[in-house]
């Protein structure tokens, strides 16, 4: 064993440790959001049967349906990184699992560079979706006024960063990994 090699596993084991951090982190991530993600649904939930319940007997708040839309847009947004990662999606598997392990490694693959890709595309775009959101959401009300309307695109901007890092993090993975040989599929 050359010195070089030794370097190179070494190196290689670092880069494994790194990579198994890393997901854990990004599971993490993940769970938080999922729990956001409801918090929100159940806002929604709790406000609108506040509603049904207490109209007929001649109380309603006007701020409710606002915030009601607020926490829907953010449920959307904040469960994005979760159903990414936990392969909640919908995915056209039947075509992948009929190609060989080397085919299907390297589609693997592909398909994470393309996120990768959508994921860099739309990051581009944030600075102009933001300054496209101007204002106050009329109605969302808080202690310190009304929300900013950019403030509806902030959980979409962390959940993009975020599948762009776990992709990133898949694709490190299954190279650390290697081609499946026949007999490990």
């Amino acid at each position: 064993v050359t010195q070089q090699d030794l370097m190179t596993e070494l190196s290689r084991h670092q880069i494994e440790k790194l990579v198994q951090k890393a997901d854990i982190v990004l599971g993490f991530l993940s769970d938080t959001f999922h729990a956001i993600a409801i918090f929100c649904l159940v806002a929604m939930l709790v406000g609108t049967a506040f509603t049904i319940i207490a109209r007929p007997i001649g109380v309603s708040f006007y701020w409710i349906w606002p915030w009601t839309i607020q926490f829907f847009v953010w449920m959307c947004f904040f469960g994005f990184y979760p159903i990414y990662r936990r392969r909640a999606d919908i995915a056209i598997s039947f075509i992948i699992e009929r190609l060989t392990p080397t085919y299907r490694h390297l589609s693997s693959i592909l398909i994470e560079l393309v996120i990768i890709l959508v994921m860099v595309l739309i990051i581009l775009q944030l600075p102009v979706i933001f300054e496209s959101q101007v204002g106050p959401v009329d109605g969302v009300i808080t202690p310190w006024g009304e929300l900013e309307r950019y403030t509806l695109s902030i959980p979409m901007s962390f959940s993009c960063c975020l599948i762009l890092l776990n992709s990133a993090t898949e694709i490190l993975k299954l190279l650390i990994r290697g081609t499946p040989s026949a007999e490990e599929t």
